[in-house]
């Protein structure tokens, strides 16, 4: 996750970086040149980009927030063991969890043995 973030900030860097030599290198106009005004085309295309770049940037932090909310919800987890079918319960966060044990929310880390098995419920 962390990889995806960098890597998407070093693009935009670099993309700012491409501009900003981009235009260094550009000629400079006499200061009694006039700037010819974008047409409603470019100004329309630049609203939409605009607007993709904020779509984007929300929908990113839309997706960061749920992420983060659904790693550190409460879950019960429940330890059976498959020979006898005697059945464990614990509440646990689901980041806490990994294939073969996963911490309480008491502190104590649980090992599960081979014949065991978890079952992850939510809270409601």
């Amino acid at each position: 996750m962390i990889t995806k973030i960098l890597f998407t900030l070093t693009v935009i860097v670099g993309v700012i970086l491409f501009f900003r030599t981009r235009s260094a290198e550009a000629p400079q106009h006499k200061a009694s040149a006039t700037k010819k005004e974008p047409s409603e085309n470019e100004k329309m295309f630049r609203q939409g980009a605009y607007l993709f770049m904020l779509f984007m940037v929300l929908s990113a932090l839309a997706v960061f927030i749920f992420k983060i909310g659904d790693d550190y919800a409460t879950v019960n987890v429940h330890v059976i063991n498959t020979q006898t079918g005697q059945k464990l319960s614990y509440k646990a966060e689901q980041q806490e969890i990994k294939s073969n044990s996963f911490k309480t929310l008491e502190g104590r880390t649980v090992y599960v043995a081979d014949i065991e098995r978890i079952e992850i419920e939510p809270v409601d």
